[in-house]
């Protein structure tokens, strides 16, 4: 597995007496190249865990693993871990900037991503980082602006000075120019008009084809019904089904969940209560619907 979650928990103000227990006891695995939705309502945990894949975050007790990263508060834990890999991975496992060039994280506020005072200039910040030189940075900084739809035009411009939408290709640019094995992204659709949704996606669609794996955190069911292919759904800090999109939206328990219900659905129970009497149970697109309507 790509990635490995081993009864994870986590703790924010641990020395509180009124302490949060942001995650508790999760346990996952993702494979490579899925494309993979993490939902749940509002505190469930979701930001918390996405944030061990690239040790932003360690956990207090149980470890993330990603490849031969062992990601984990508990030292004891830590030295055991290690000490299964081999002497190279070992040596690799000490470098955290290794892994978070491995797992890109894209925030759900880009403003957070976006400090340089252009454009070209922020997203080369990360492959300088990672030690290409000036040139090859520039290279790979266009290739990524290019795949995300910005095109020169916007290279001498301040990030501050873009719409929402162009805010977040900028920084999922920044990201994919220093080439993540793993692109994680925080609710980057939030905000967004329906075009600007669309194109977001489309982009992240992309990135996935070329065989990346992608994990999208999101509140957005329409989204998860269309593009994802495994859902890991949280709800008060556990863990509580992985599953796909069809199973979860068709099963009884979603709303146990405070999940929305996509817009296709919404729109099919409609027209069951309107008096519609076809069967409309293997309808999971519009196109579909379309299709059956007019028969």
């Amino acid at each position: 597995m790509q990635i490995t979650c081993n009864n994870i928990s986590f703790i924010y103000d641990k020395k509180d007496p009124n302490h949060y227990d942001a995650l508790k006891d999760v346990s996952l695995e993702i494979s490579q190249g899925e494309f993979v939705a993490l939902v749940g309502k509002t505190g469930s945990g979701k930001s918390t865990l996405v944030q061990t894949f690239n040790a932003l975050i360690k956990p207090t007790s149980g470890y993330t693993k990603v490849d031969y990263f062992y990601i984990t508060s508990d030292k004891k834990l830590l030295k055991a871990k290690i000490k299964e890999l081999s002497e190279e991975e070992q040596k690799l496992n000490k470098k955290l900037f290794l892994l978070r060039k491995k797992v890109g994280l894209v925030f759900q506020f880009p403003e957070y991503q976006l400090f340089s005072e252009t454009v070209l200039k922020d997203v080369m910040f990360g492959p300088r980082n990672f030690n290409l030189s000036e040139e090859e940075a520039k290279k790979v900084s266009i290739e990524a602006l290019n795949s995300v739809g910005i095109d020169e035009s916007y290279f001498a411009k301040s990030p501050f000075e873009l719409s929402g939408g162009e805010k977040r290709r900028v920084a999922i640019a920044g990201i994919l120019a220093s080439d993540p094995d793993i692109l994680v992204l925080d609710e980057p659709t939030a905000g967004l008009d329906p075009d600007g949704k669309k194109e977001i996606m489309n982009v992240i669609k992309k990135v996935h084809e070329k065989g990346k794996t992608i994990i999208l955190v999101t509140h957005d069911m329409d989204v998860v019904m269309n593009y994802a292919k495994k859902v890991i759904v949280l709800n008060d800090s556990r863990l509580v089904k992985v599953t796909t999109p069809k199973e979860l939206f068709d099963s009884d328990d979603i709303e146990n969940y405070s999940l929305e219900i996509p817009t296709l659905y919404k729109f099919k129970k409609m027209l069951i209560k309107k008096g519609y009497k076809k069967d409309l149970t293997n309808v999971y697109d519009f196109d579909l619907l379309v299709k059956v309507l007019g028969e």
